[in-house]
């Protein structure tokens, strides 16, 4: 059975686009490094004629040096990013979670506010604009619900008025459809 995940698009890229650039960043570094430290050495050799036997044995040394450097430096660096990255991952995840606690403890009111450049911020104003419908759902059921119980009320004071009476009927019956409209735009 494959399993499907739920990836933002834009993540990737940018989690790609680091990357790159670090490792680029890190391959620069080594090739720079190499090419200072192998040409203070070349010069060493050329003025003191001291070659030798081999070129392993010449640049070996000098290779081994910057390319660990610069593996060093796009460590630290991936370690940073990854940080970064993480920071700009969990808080904004940890203030939807919370946000979505309030919600399932019945407090429509809660609004997911999440700085501009969160990552999740397209996640967060989806998970508003669903707590903005089941509030507005719930205003209206509130609302024939109130209405029911005024009517209910009417007509046990008009119980002897049988033409009002008649007419808190209706009113009752259309509010109840109303409330069994309202309650049926959730499927439970």
């Amino acid at each position: 059975m494959r399993t499907e995940r739920f990836t933002l698009e834009g993540f990737q890229k940018n989690m790609l686009l680091r990357f790159i650039v670090i490792t680029a960043i890190g391959g620069i570094v080594a090739t720079i490094l190499f090419y200072v430290l192998t040409s203070r050495r070349l010069n060493e050799v050329i003025y003191t004629f001291h070659l030798p036997d081999s070129i392993n044995e010449f640049l070996l040394p000098y290779m081994i040096t910057a390319n660990l450097t610069g593996l060093l430096v796009v460590i630290i660096a991936l370690i940073l990013a990854m940080k970064s990255v993480f920071w700009k991952v969990a808080g904004p995840l940890f203030r939807i979670s919370q946000d979505i606690q309030k919600l399932i403890d019945g407090d429509l009111t809660v609004n997911i506010r999440l700085r501009k450049d969160d990552e999740f911020k397209d996640l967060a104003e989806d998970f508003d604009l669903m707590g903005k419908s089941m509030r507005d759902k719930f205003v209206k059921i509130k609302e024939r619900f109130s209405e029911l119980s005024g009517t209910v009320t009417d007509m046990s004071i008009c119980h002897d008025d049988k033409e009002l009476f008649k007419e808190k009927k209706d009113l009752l019956k259309k509010n109840i459809k109303e409330l069994r409209e309202g309650l049926d735009a959730f499927k439970i």
